[in-house]
């Protein structure tokens, strides 16, 4: 009776609408029998399918999606992906851990069928038919086949013995009016495959727990899995191969000697999952729907989650009456909900299933199941092309788990709506029509979710809220069970608000922000006052303004403290400033830093122009005399610039480029030592003195810079050029990240660069543009000629604070800042490499610390023009090696500076004292000024 009641439903849906008599879909039916071996991690099966032609088309080819087959190496287009969305896993992942299925023997009514490789991904292939399949006739295709199955990576595989067998068995692609619909498997960017009934088989060892597509038929199985709701099993201590403790998920009891056969069913479905775990505890109850119909509900869990899972099938029957009160009625006889493994990321719906990582709280968990749940409506009866439309169904059942959540728990913070608008102010999102593979990866999720949603809601607005409610169930009604497109969600809802609605789906295509997303006013924050972070978050204003305290330390100034005013926020205004003052209690005076900018957005080859002035003002040496008078001296700094950002054509790319100009204008003090003479009749006393001096100097530079922060082998160059008064100063600087299989890697940067005289060669000129010479040696802080890093003490000569030095240049550790000449420095031309290279875990001593810290060997290797000419005391090629610490994404580094240069070696012995002399060769470095958002997120581009 239940089979004959959804195949009416299913004939049902294909008469009924709107007399669509040109619409036909393909009707595939599927007879699987499949083992695990869950020592080897692989499956083998048999498929008899039943491929019905219901196009008016002569078929003499079926496109056939073998999707196991993307975990087969690093040439997929799944593993491409993977790299553009930065993740490096499956690419460096062994053999052991991919996947693939082979075996294939194709027939069709039972004669030999060849299938053709597509010509370039490896998990589609062409059956080619022995005879054309005309309209209204149908075929049987056969095949056993055999799936290794990888490491979960993306949606399916294992985690030891925790399986997910989804995207398992070979599957039709879609063929509609539009034509054939082979695609490759990717992870980001879901499915699309032909409606159909199912009848699978599954054998396992007998102590499985499997939860699958469908309605189990074997009664024993049944009354056991009922056993399972207080079923209890805790892990013991185990080691992995290496000796070291195995985490408790990665513990599984043994299998069972003994196998089952389980049968499963399911009618009226476009896709078949299951999933396998000995250690489930299971759950079950049914819930009631407003027609009268039962539906079993059922949730499947490990004890380790007990806790936060406890109530997973509250949520779930919730989320079944949430969706079934405002779409339509559930159609099937079962929905469940199973617990992935560690490795699963978010959730992943399947048809009457859906698989979900473990949660770290209940309401979201709640919040999550209601979403997948929600799939069943949004990507299960209605079948969209979700690859090519991702708003059809990651939209349109994010508008309806919104509800959900707001109902549950409230309105949320707009974290979702500031990140969206922080793309669209930086013009770097994308319409909702985009195609799941082409959106960036973090608009996929802020848009094909996000927006969508918030879209439906402005649609809402439009046209009511009641009538946009028939809309969606009229939407429902009609389509249930086929393959609506954008054009009949459309049809369906003008019809029913009796509108032309073509400026509000024209946003679909459109970029920005939407027309109930404009904000409004300005609000204030006063730092460390959560209530005025809350109101923003709750309803964020056009514009922010910050008030708080700041805090400043250095060598002269000493402990700074003071206030800022800011309105830098995210998503960013398009003027912004930011203005600190701070009392220093070391130099008495006030100490300030800010900057003001103003941004533009053109439509040509720049996506941004930013225009702007920053400044500061601090004590940067001090000078004592022989009576303890001491005297500070300042620094004041104003730099107006211009940055060009080039537009990038792919919106998926890591690439980006941008043109700089600033002009640095400093006033800076100086010391002036005088004599005062004082008659007093036959008696002159002299008195030795000294005052400040005011410093003028400008500098112009114009910068070229390159960057592809991309997961594998990341590099960036950067071309600047520096004019002053009679020099000229050109540097190259490029890196080149080389990954390590196992994590970390090895980073190359090169470095040249050439100082020219722009009127004659004098030694008051070297003297006077000193600071401006190319150093092989990390430069100190007088040579930090912009101000442009953080110095604890800029102009110290000993103690902690003389031993920090700035990445620049020839980008040696060690130091001979003590010489009158140091060592590489040269106002002609200078050439370097610089290796750092990652230690691994295993052999890292650091390791031991209760906080990661990670550890790396550096070599420098460089020459300079004065090394090449005649006489010269130093070798022509120089070079130091070490040990590196960096810390808080390489902000702060700590060098150790272990083997170098004769010439470096001599330095040291004969200017550092043998008692503490290794401490006293420890460089570091504050890299403040070259910190970029990117590191923390590469999807970022502000």
């Amino acid at each position: 009776m239940k089979k004959l009641t959804a195949s009416l439903i299913f004939l049902l849906a294909l008469t009924t609408g709107y007399s669509q008599s040109d619409y036909w879909q393909q009707q595939v039916n599927y007879y699987i029998d499949v083992s695990l071996n869950d020592k080897e991690h692989t499956l083998d099966g048999f498929a008899n399918i039943e491929y019905i032609n219901n196009s008016p088309d002569t078929l003499r080819f079926i496109w056939f999606h073998l999707w196991a087959n993307a975990y087969k190496n690093d040439k997929t287009a799944f593993s491409d992906q993977l790299l553009e969305n930065g993740n490096t896993k499956f690419y460096f992942s062994g053999k052991e851990q991919k996947g693939y299925i082979n075996r294939l023997a194709f027939k069709v009514n039972n004669v030999t069928a060849v299938i053709e490789d597509h010509p370039q991904h490896i998990d589609i292939g062409k059956l080619l038919l022995p005879t054309p399949l005309a309209p209204g006739q149908r075929i049987t295709i056969t095949t056993p086949f055999h799936v290794k199955l990888p490491f979960n990576f993306s949606r399916g595989g294992h985690d030891g013995q925790s399986y997910q067998a989804t995207q398992w068995y070979p599957k039709p692609a879609v063929y509609d009016k539009k034509g054939w619909h082979p695609m490759p498997y990717l992870d980001q960017g879901e499915f699309y495959s032909e409606f159909g009934n199912y009848k699978v088989n599954i054998t396992v060892p007998e102590n499985y727990v499997v939860a699958a597509t469908g309605e189990l038929q074997n009664s024993t199985e049944k009354e056991w899995l009922k056993t399972r709701a207080s079923f209890d099993w805790q892990a013991g201590k185990e080691k992995s191969a290496d000796g070291k403790l195995l985490p408790a998920s990665k513990i599984f009891p043994p299998s069972s000697v003994n196998i089952k056969k389980l049968e499963y069913r399911q009618d009226n479905v476009h896709d078949f999952a299951w999933f396998a775990d000995k250690r489930f505890i299971v759950n079950e109850d049914t819930c009631l729907l407003t027609s009268g119909r039962i539906v079993k509900i059922m949730t499947y869990y490990t004890p380790s989650h007990k806790k936060t899972w406890n109530e997973s099938i509250s949520f779930t029957k919730k989320a079944v009456l949430h969706y079934s009160s405002l779409v339509g009625e559930y159609p099937y006889n079962i929905a469940q909900v199973v617990q992935g493994p560690q490795s699963f990321g978010g959730g992943m719906e399947y048809p009457t299933i859906t698989v979900i990582s473990p949660a770290n709280d209940k309401s979201s968990l709640d919040q999550t199941i209601a979403h997948e749940v929600g799939h069943n409506w949004f990507y299960g009866v209605l079948g969209t092309n979700e690859r090519e439309y991702p708003w059809l169904d990651e939209g349109i059942n994010s508008y309806f788990e919104n509800k959900y959540a707001a109902k549950r728990y409230g309105e949320p913070d707009k974290y979702q709506q500031i990140a969206f608008e922080s793309m669209a102010v930086e013009k770097t999102d994308q319409p909702i029509s985009t195609a799941s593979e082409k959106f960036s990866e973090i608009n996929y999720g802020l848009i094909a979710y996000y927006k969508t949603a918030e879209w439906l809601r402005y649609l809402e607005s439009q046209i009511g809220k009641e009538v946009f409610e028939n809309a969606l169930k009229e939407y429902y009604r009609r389509w249930q069970f086929r393959h609506p497109h954008p054009e009949d969600f459309r049809k369906i809802v003008e019809e029913v608000s009796g509108k032309k609605l073509e400026a509000e789906f024209a946003l679909l295509n459109a970029k920005g922000v939407l027309p109930n997303q404009l904000r409004k006013g300005t609000k204030s924050l006063l730092l460390f006052n959560p209530k005025g972070l809350d109101s923003y978050l709750k309803k964020p204003s056009k514009e922010l303004i910050t008030i708080g305290p700041v805090i400043g330390a250095n060598s002269y100034d000493k402990f700074m403290v003071g206030a800022f005013i800011t309105n830098v926020k995210l998503p960013s205004s398009k003027l912004q400033y930011l203005l600190s003052a701070m009392y220093a209690t070391g130099s008495k005076k006030i100490a300030a830093i800010g900057f003001i900018s103003q941004s533009f957005y053109p439509n040509g080859i720049f996506r941004k122009i930013d225009l702007g002035i920053s400044g500061s003002s601090f004590t940067v040496d001090e000078f004592t005399n022989s009576t303890g008078e001491k005297l500070f001296l300042g620094m004041n700094k104003f730099v107006p610039g211009i940055r060009l950002t080039l537009k990038e054509k792919n919106p998926r790319t890591s690439f980006h480029r941008y043109i700089q100009f600033k002009t640095y204008l400093f006033n800076e003090d100086g010391l002036r030592f005088y004599r005062d003479t004082i008659i007093n009749g036959n008696d002159t006393t002299i008195t030795n003195k000294f005052g400040k001096t005011s410093n003028n100097r400008t500098l112009n530079q114009l910068k070229f810079v390159i960057e592809n922060n991309r997961a594998l082998y990341p590099y960036s160059g950067e071309l600047k050029i520096e004019q002053g008064t009679d020099f000229v100063r050109t540097a190259f600087t490029g890196n080149y990240f080389f990954n390590y299989v196992k994590g970390g890697g090895l980073n190359v940067r090169l470095f040249a660069g050439k100082f020219f005289y722009t009127s004659s060669k004098t030694f008051a000129q070297q003297f006077a543009t000193d600071r401006y010479h190319l150093n092989l040696t990390g430069a100190n802080g007088y040579e930090d000629y912009t101000y442009s890093d953080y110095f604890i003490g800029r102009n110290k000569f000993e103690g902690l604070a003389s031993q920090q030095i700035m990445n620049r240049d020839g980008g040696f550790k060690v130091r001979t800042d003590l010489l009158a000449d140091k060592i590489g420095k040269t106002d002609d031309w200078l050439i370097a490499a610089n290796f750092s290279t990652s230690i691994p875990s295993a052999i890292n001593p650091l390791s031991v610390l209760p906080v990661k810290i990670p550890l790396k060997l550096f070599f420098d290797i460089g020459t300079f023009a004065e090394s090449w000419k005649e006489g010269a005391e130093t070798d022509r090629f120089l070079f130091d090696a070490g040990l590196h610490v960096p810390l808080f994404k390489e902000t702060i580094n700590i060098y150790v500076p272990l083997i170098y240069s004769s010439v470096f070696k001599d330095y040291i012995q004969s200017t550092i004292p043998k008692k503490g002399r290794l401490w006293k060769t420890i460089s570091f470095s504050i890299d403040i000024s070259n910190f970029n958002f990117r590191k923390i997120d590469r999807n970022l581009s502000f």
